[in-house]
């Protein structure tokens, strides 16, 4: 028996990840979170718990925050993150910040189970195409916008997807519940690190990673 925790903010989506698992095997033990902090209360609770499945943002939590908070709980928990977001763009940032995998929300059951089964053995997950993908870049002119991508911190990241959005600094600072001023200095830290003179060069930059 495999025992998993899910964690999502949203209800349907948290359910949707609950019957895709349970369409995989038979033999999970299923865990529901809305947030961290239930999330945290069961792995304190429940020591048998071996793997975390997580939305990539809950609330105002971003990735980094997610992983360290739970690892300070359980260390040795295997931890799975899931979005809708560009996989090219956050999956390497997902890895440094310590998850042992990431997968998109439309990925098949397959692989869903492939990546559960490889973090569960200690393994990482990234999916094929994106490895192959990543080996390729190795060579290409691509590979100053990847190295670029992986300078950023976690909250430059949220900050640069709702950028590529078309979002405003006002909506982007109700959005990530940030000051304005908080808001256009990420923003010029982004588009110093990833080497762009505006928010369309970044948007149009974003979109090809």
């Amino acid at each position: 028996m495999l025992n998993i925790l899910i964690i999502d903010d949203q209800t349907m989506l948290r359910a949707g990840m609950r019957v895709m698992l349970e369409t995989v095997s038979e033999h999970y033990c299923l865990y529901e979170a809305s947030c961290v902090e239930t999330a945290l209360s069961i792995l304190e609770s429940n020591a048998d718990i071996q793997v975390v499945i997580s939305e990539l943002k809950i609330g105002n939590r971003v990735v980094a925050d997610i992983v360290e908070t739970i690892k300070a709980v359980r260390n040795d928990v295997s931890i799975l993150l899931y979005s809708g977001l560009a996989e090219r763009l956050y999956a390497l940032p997902v890895l440094r910040a310590g998850a042992d995998g990431f997968i998109m929300k439309n990925a098949k059951i397959p692989e869903l189970q492939k990546a559960i089964e490889r973090i569960a053995a200690g393994g990482k997950y990234l999916n094929l195409e994106l490895q192959t993908s990543l080996i390729k870049n190795k060579s290409s002119h691509r590979l100053e916008d990847i190295e670029s991508v992986e300078k950023l911190s976690p909250r430059e990241l949220m900050v640069m997807r709702e950028v590529a959005q078309g979002k405003s600094t006002k909506e982007i600072a109700y959005t990530l519940k940030l000051k304005c001023n908080t808001v256009s200095t990420y923003k010029k830290r982004i588009c110093l690190k990833m080497n762009v003179a505006d928010r369309i060069e970044l948007a149009q930059k974003a979109a090809v990673l």
